[in-house]
Formats: structure tokens, sequence, C-alpha cells
């Protein structure tokens, strides 16, 4: 009888995280610029997968490595990433980008942060976030410079994590 309850007790567990079919974070930085992402979940027969699996030793989709999957068939992707600071409004490259946020806070209180960045003015940007868990983590940054948005960094890389993890907000332009 142990047994079946504690068979019932992780399916269960592993049914309630499933991320739900649509999902939004929306948060404030530090620095007063409002985020918002807006995440789904990952339909694989709506792609061209090859990988993914476990005896596999990558994932690719739709011709790109997919970064945040840990080599497995992503749970969800980002539809997009905006930032908005006065009037001014930026979407952000997500392409490649997989179980970026799952509904986590945007940060751990005294442990850790997982998007930083800032606006100098309503044209000059830049902004990191620290994304997925576990295996899959990896980081972003993006600049917006004169208006034009274009991703700098997109890293699975140890050291770059690290590097993100203590200095989640970029250096200011001068």
């Amino acid at each position: 009888m142990k047994i079946y309850v504690a068979i019932l007790l992780l399916l269960s567990s592993a049914l309630s995280q499933r991320p739900a079919e649509a999902a939004t974070a929306t948060f404030t930085l530090p620095s007063g610029v409002r985020v918002r992402i807006d995440e789904r979940s990952f339909d694989r027969t709506k792609a061209i997968v090859v990988g993914c699996g476990q005896a596999d030793t990558g994932c690719v989709i739709n011709g790109h490595v997919a970064i945040g999957s840990a080599g497995l068939v992503p749970r969800t992707y980002p539809q997009s990433i905006r930032v908005s600071m006065g009037d001014a409004e930026y979407s952000l490259d997500v392409s490649g980008m997989y179980n970026v946020w799952n509904g986590r806070p945007l940060e751990v209180k005294g442990m850790i942060r997982y998007f930083g960045g800032s606006c100098w003015n309503s044209r000059n940007c830049r902004f990191r976030g620290l994304f997925s868990d576990a295996g899959g983590a990896f980081v972003a940054e993006w600049a917006i410079t004169d208006g034009k948005e274009v991703r700098t960094v997109l890293s699975d890389s140890p050291d770059v994590i690290e590097l993100f993890r203590k200095n989640i907000d970029p250096p200011v332009a001068e």
C-alpha cells in the first residue's frame, strides 16, 4: 500500500509542475524598467526536432541548438520578452531559448536576482537574464543602441553564467 501512495504522490507532484498553456511574468527592475515575459508550452509536433532524448547528446529545433533544454525536449519557449521605460518599448530576441522562466520570481531576496538592466535614456539600454535551471541553465544579454535591439550574449557556459549571476546588472555606458 505504501508503494501505491508514494507513486500517487510522485505522479501528482509531476503533473502539478507541468507548465501552464500560457504564462506571463511581469515585474519592475530596480532601475524602473518594466519587463514582461510571455511563455508558452512547447509543442514538438509544430517544430522539426532532432535529438532531444535521454540517449541523445544534444537537442536541435528547427535547425538551431536548443539553449535551456538540457538536451531534452523543452517544456516551454518564450513567445516574447518585452522591456519598457516610459513610452519606449522593445521586444528582445528570444530565438533559440527554451524553458526560460517557468513562474519563478524576479529574485530570491539576499540570494539571486534573475533579470537585470537599465536604460540611460529611451533609446539606449542593456539587459541580462539568468534562465532555465540545473543542467539547462543559460544566460542572455541584450543591448539597445539608438533604438536598435541586438542580443549580444546567449551562452550556457558555466563561467559566463557565474559572471552574470554575480553581475546581473550590466555596466552602464557613460
